[in-house]
């Protein structure tokens, strides 16, 4: 009786050894896919973020192409009042000081309209770094023709934080093509 023990025992021995060995390969198969199946979603994860980020960056670009485009052949008055809001807005947003703002039409090459703004601001040289990186960051295409800063000679001179205020003078045009007809 003994004997059929010890089979038995050895039995069930080799029995769990074979369980536990093919157990442990198909865990390692299915590890292997698992990091595989991992490696694909982190590759498509990426490719979806740098879309997005694309898409993102494009839609900006597409919005300066739709404020660059117009059917018209000269700028409407609306327009160029906006303009001037939207550099009013940034330039009370620099607390500087506006002397004064105009616009004139340019005669322009075929296929394109163009306005010209002259400003006169007084203000600091943070202030006018500031405005500037803020009217190039506008879905608008626009040049800057001139720039001209000069220090105030008055008690104007010395701005809030003990900076000295300058008088700063720049022409910049905006830029629309038109559409060609279809």
């Amino acid at each position: 009786m003994r004997e059929k023990y010890l089979v038995f025992i050895l039995g069930m021995i080799l029995i769990s050894v074979l369980f536990f060995v093919l157990a442990g390969n198909s865990l390692k198969k299915n590890l292997a896919e698992v990091d595989k199946y991992d490696k694909q979603i982190k590759t498509t994860l990426e490719k979806l973020n740098s879309a997005m980020i694309m898409d993102q960056q494009l839609s900006q670009f597409r919005e300066i192409i739709d404020n660059s485009l117009t059917n018209e052949s000269k700028f409407s008055v609306d327009e160029l009042n906006d303009f001037q809001l939207v550099i009013d807005r940034i330039r009370e947003d620099n607390r500087m000081k506006m002397e004064k703002i105009s616009d004139s039409n340019k005669f322009s090459p075929a296929g394109m309209i163009e306005t010209t703004y002259n400003i006169d601001l007084q203000g600091t040289f943070r202030q006018m770094g500031q405005f500037i990186s803020e009217l190039e960051g506008l879905n608008h295409i626009i040049k800057f023709n001139y720039l001209d800063v000069s220090p105030i000679p008055t008690s104007e001179a010395i701005g809030p934080g003990g900076e000295n205020n300058y008088r700063i003078s720049m022409e910049i045009t905006v830029f629309k093509v038109i559409k060609e007809a279809k």
